[in-house]
């Protein structure tokens, strides 16, 4: 069965990258898509943009500032009143979210935005701890560059990292990776070419801008057997595959 990835949670009704937004996306048995960037103290937390203008009451680049004062922002009343208290949330209170509430085989794509120093030991510790190694996959930093991908593995071997096909041209080289188990595929897959991804030991993150806006594309990409499906509408991408 296709699992519906909710990107950034299911900000269509929550404000984005917040805990309110993953926890209902993961009831309903979707994977949440989260964005991960480094702080100033070297904390990680989960937020698409290297500022805070966009989606808080406040202002200011992440990489100039610390944990305690991202924390003091309201990360709810951008989108309306009734999130407002809503806080940027660290990575591990996200790993938590997930261990509560993910019931999807797979259930966390990680977008690396920044890889600080220390990064890939507290994220692997960090799944492992809380048994999510197996259902969670790397991509961003880790799809662009083979050599993020095998620090990961280093950092540890059941860290599932992602490479990248942008074209069917680009699947073989995908399929070949020796750092990655799944391809974070960016055109529209046939069936033929998932066959060719399980075929090489490779499961299949379908996304792009093809896909991901377009729910007729999202539902071919089920029926031509990818494993995930990254969704800018995941509520109406359900409805149809349930449909």
């Amino acid at each position: 069965m296709t699992i519906v990835i909710a990107h950034r949670g299911l900000d269509e009704t929550f404000p984005e990258n917040t805990i309110t937004a993953f926890k209902v996306a993961l009831e309903r048995g979707m994977a949440i898509e989260i964005d991960v960037r480094g702080t100033l103290d070297n904390e990680l937390i989960v937020l698409h943009d290297d500022t805070v203008d966009r989606t808080t009451d406040g202002n200011g680049v992440v990489a100039n500032m610390t944990l305690a004062e991202v924390k003091q922002l309201d990360a709810g009343s951008w989108w309306d009143e009734d999130f407002a208290g809503e806080k940027i949330p660290t990575l591990m209170e996200t790993f938590d979210a997930v261990k509560q509430y993910g019931t999807a085989e797979t259930s966390l794509i990680i977008e690396m935005k920044t890889l600080e120093p220390g990064s890939i030991k507290k994220i692997c510790d960090g799944l492992a701890v809380r048994g999510l190694l197996g259902s969670t996959v790397g991509i961003g930093l880790i799809h662009l560059s083979v050599d993020v991908r095998r620090r990961f593995y280093e950092g540890s071997a059941d860290f599932q990292c992602a490479t990248v096909a942008n074209t069917a041209a680009e699947l073989p080289a995908a399929i070949a990776d020796p750092y990655s188990s799944w391809i974070y595929v960016r055109y529209l897959m046939s069936a033929e070419d998932v066959k060719a991804a399980h075929h090489g030991g490779k499961r299949v993150i379908a996304s792009g801008p093809d896909v991901m806006e377009n729910l007729d594309n999202m539902v071919a990409s089920a029926r031509a057997g990818a494993d995930t499906i990254m969704a800018y509408h995941p509520d109406a991408l359900a409805a149809r595959l349930v449909g």
